[in-house]
């Protein structure tokens, strides 16, 4: 068993050993490598260790991955830039729906009809701008019925009033703006002191920052759940490659020494059985022995040998008349087929034979009963 204990503490250490490269390889690259690849694939792995100089963690090229964070960066400007502008133009819809809905309950003054119906063809002329320009492709200047951005604002008839709308637009929407902020503040952190609006409203310029850290701990938390989560596949992966070789491993062990082993006393086993049938066999036959002793005693045996002398003389009697009979029959056959005939013939003249005397029997009979 030392050999043994020897060649499974080799083969555990090699695939120790080719694992831990096959973990290197793995966490720079997006595969799932085992130490019996390692060891099935030596050239392979080398050229998969090659391509860590070029490839990041998601197996992207480095060039690449540079150019894609720089399109990232910019989109993320033009994403920041557009957000802003689709807050304003969902706070002026929002300012206008909560006009409509008031003014269906209470009659608004005409000034402020006036100022929300100015403010409505204004929205209404800016949405027409971003659709203007329908054609798909980047060069041709085609616009929906040939209209203009500087057409459409030589169209607004608020033109000159636009510094007006605005000076008294801007304070609406930045105090609505607040307002929402302080909610969010407010839900976020509620506060129970005095100063609750100052803080509150002191706090509405940090929310993007109170906000930063828990949104980036909530990715990082991701991130170390997937990082988990691929670490429990390797995990699992590794466990079900090692359970297995342990099997390959235990299932040799066996074949060669317990089912040796085994062998040689299943041997023993059936030399024994065979011995031990043996003497069973011996002593059914002296019991089949004692009982024709038993049985067959001396009064019995001299009186089988009586019957025996009878059987044989009948039977010397029988062959006797059987070969008389036989040498009767040869005879008969010797004389011919004509003989066949003088037998039939003697056979319906005893026939006749027996009829009339039949006949005259009965006769006679009658005769005598009459008399």
């Amino acid at each position: 068993m030392s050999d043994v204990d020897s060649q499974f503490k080799t083969t555990a250490a090699s695939l120790k050993k080719a694992q831990e490269v096959a973990d290197q390889v793995n966490e720079k690259l997006p595969i799932n490598l085992t130490g019996h690849d390692v060891e099935q694939y030596p050239e392979f792995v080398k050229l998969l260790q090659g391509l860590n100089q070029h490839l990041t963690e998601k197996g992207i090229s480095r060039a690449v991955q540079k150019d894609l964070v720089q399109a990232e960066d910019a989109l993320k400007q033009e994403k920041h830039a557009w957000l802003q502008f689709h807050i304003l133009y969902l706070e002026l819809q929002e300012l206008i729906l909560d006009f409509e809905i008031k003014s269906q309950d209470m009659a608004p003054s005409s000034a402020s009809s006036q100022y929300y119906e100015a403010l409505k063809d204004v929205v209404t002329l800016a949405e027409l701008g971003d659709y203007l320009n329908c054609s798909l492709q980047a060069d041709n200047e085609a616009t929906l019925l040939g209209l203009t951005q500087e057409g459409l604002q030589r169209m607004n008839p608020y033109k000159k009033d636009m510094k007006a709308i605005q000076q008294k637009l801007v304070p609406e929407v930045e105090d609505r703006l607040r307002r929402k902020c302080e909610n969010l503040v407010e839900f976020y952190e509620p506060l129970h002191d005095k100063d609750k609006e100052k803080l509150t409203f002191a706090k509405a310029f940090q929310l993007p920052a109170f906000l930063e850290p828990e949104i980036h701990s909530i990715e990082e938390e991701k991130k170390l759940l997937k990082k988990e989560k691929s670490i429990r596949e390797k995990h699992f992966r590794k466990y079900y490659q090692t359970l297995l070789e342990s099997l390959h491993i235990l299932e040799e062990l066996i074949t060669k020494h317990r089912l040796q082993s085994q062998t040689e006393k299943d041997g023993i086993l059936t030399e024994w059985m065979a011995a031990r049938c043996d003497a069973m066999c011996l002593k059914i036959r002296m019991v089949e022995m004692q009982i024709l002793c038993d049985t067959y005693h001396t009064e019995s045996v001299q009186a089988l040998k009586a019957v025996s002398e009878n059987l044989q003389t009948a039977v010397h009697d029988h062959k006797a008349e059987l070969h008389q009979v036989s040498q009767a029959l040869t005879a008969y056959e010797a004389v011919g087929a004509g003989f066949d005939e003088m037998v039939s013939e003697y056979a319906k003249l005893r026939d006749e034979v027996e009829n009339k005397r039949w006949a005259l029997t009965e006769l006679q009979q009658s005769l005598e009963d009459d008399g």
